[in-house]
């Protein structure tokens, strides 16, 4: 059950950045994880694969972190107290973990 709500929340990730100056980034981005992880758990694609993905992934974190992203996105956007840039990299980051966990199976 756990899986298919995380791979739900990612869909919503998705979602929430449509309006964002940067979404062709992370629109593709949040989508292709559930699609990535349940193409491994259904053995559409082998480990090598998966693990090329959390690298981009991995990537993409230290690129919202410290990156050019922050140029395409540059608004003062806050929820909770977290700038708009920073809770990209968090959720790339949880996009990672995500993924290197399920592909651990």
């Amino acid at each position: 059950m756990h899986f298919w709500i995380v791979n739900g929340m990612f869909i919503l990730f998705a979602f929430f950045n449509l309006d964002d100056p940067d979404w062709f980034l992370w629109v593709p981005t949040y989508l292709s994880v559930p699609v990535a992880v349940v193409a491994y758990q259904k053995q559409i694609i082998n480990k090598k694969t998966i693990q090329t993905y959390s690298i981009f992934l991995l990537t993409a974190f230290f690129f919202s972190l410290a990156g050019p992203s922050n140029f395409l996105d540059n608004n003062s956007d806050t929820m909770f107290g977290i700038k708009e840039t920073s809770r990209e990299s968090i959720g790339a980051m949880v996009a990672f973990f995500w993924v290197y966990f399920s592909s651990r199976r």
